[in-house]
């Protein structure tokens, strides 16, 4: 039988529609597949990417704080330390006495004491001093910032003493200080324990 020109044309037309067919199902549908699992292995990756940024941030604040937290357990150490470590205090009462022009004639460490609970113990010092009243401010200013954590719990203050006319002598402006003031030292360190238990109260 003889096709027609007509019945060709349907013929290859019909051809060209399942080729056209099959090229989609087995070429571009495929690809469109992969894509798909391209992009879920994307999604996939960013988000362990993202967790990953979170847990390095997480890690990096813990370091922080943590290096925080030996800077200041460092600085407590230091302003309690575990034992009295009088010789060190006094140097460094001395320097804050030289460099605010205070006059240091004596300091008398007392017993060291325990503190309510035990958690410190206390350690009094006597000290008597000679200095111009704006030298005594600023001594006061320095012991408050001493690496030792330092309180003043007594102070008392004496008037210059009088100039004698008879011999012609200058009348000095020096002040006549007596303090007692108290360092700190953590748990029950320094105590005696041989002497009678002795409890003080809060810093």
């Amino acid at each position: 039988m003889k096709l027609t020109s007509l019945q060709k044309m349907i013929i290859v037309a019909a051809l060209v529609v399942v080729a056209a067919v099959l090229v989609v199902a087995f070429v571009i549908m495929p690809q469109f597949t992969q894509l798909a699992d391209l992009q879920t292995q994307k999604t996939a990756a960013e988000a362990r990417a993202s967790a990953a940024t979170s847990v390095l941030e997480n890690l990096r604040a813990a370091k922080g704080r943590a290096a925080a937290t030996e800077a200041e357990l460092l600085q407590v150490g230091t302003q309690m330390p575990d034992s009295p470590q009088l010789p060190s205090l006094i140097i460094e009462l001395q320097d804050i006495a030289n460099a605010s022009g205070v006059k240091v004639t004596s300091i008398a460490p007392g017993q060291p004491v325990l503190a309510a609970g035990g958690q410190y113990t206390e350690v009094a010092l006597s000290t008597q001093v000679t200095a111009e009243w704006d030298d005594l401010l600023d001594y006061l200013k320095r012991l408050d910032h001493s690496t030792r954590l330092l309180r003043v719990s007594n102070l008392t203050v004496n008037p210059p003493a009088e100039s004698s006319t008879a011999t012609g002598t200058a009348a000095s402006t020096a002040l006549s200080v007596s303090m007692t003031m108290k360092a700190y030292v953590i748990g029950n360190n320094g105590v005696v324990s041989s002497a009678p238990t002795q409890t003080a109260g809060t810093p």
